[in-house]
């Protein structure tokens, strides 16, 4: 059961919020409390709860992070670091990247997110 809180959102006060990820804004929601991340944090978020419950490996998470720019792809260590940055973020969320050593990322299980796209349609 998650609970009631502030939506930081909307200001909106008792109102139970899913473990959401808000990609547009750059806003992770969940148990209650938010984190802010930059662009490419949420973007390697949001492809791990695209996929939740499946492993992406490191160059399956790079090239769709620098898809756009394929000639301008930085060293596949970027990912481990953007994995720690977000893992700071949204720990204290109740939500974790499990690492499974030589294989990749995924999230882990309890830590399915939603994704909410506020891109027009």
């Amino acid at each position: 059961m998650q609970p009631d809180c502030t939506c930081p959102l909307c200001g909106a006060v008792g109102v139970q919020l899913p473990m959401s990820l808000l990609p547009e804004r750059g806003m992770v929601v969940a148990n209650g409390k938010f984190a802010i991340l930059t662009g490419s944090e949420a973007l390697l978020l949001r492809r791990l709860a695209e996929v939740f419950p499946r492993i992406l490996s490191k160059e399956a998470l790079l090239e769709w992070m620098y898809q756009i720019t394929p000639d301008k792809e930085p060293e596949l260590k970027i990912i481990d670091v953007f994995v720690c940055k977000v893992r700071k973020k949204i720990e204290p969320l109740g939500i974790r990247i499990d690492t499974a050593w030589g294989k990749g990322y995924a999230l882990a299980p309890g830590s399915r997110l939603e994704v909410v796209s506020e891109a027009a349609e």
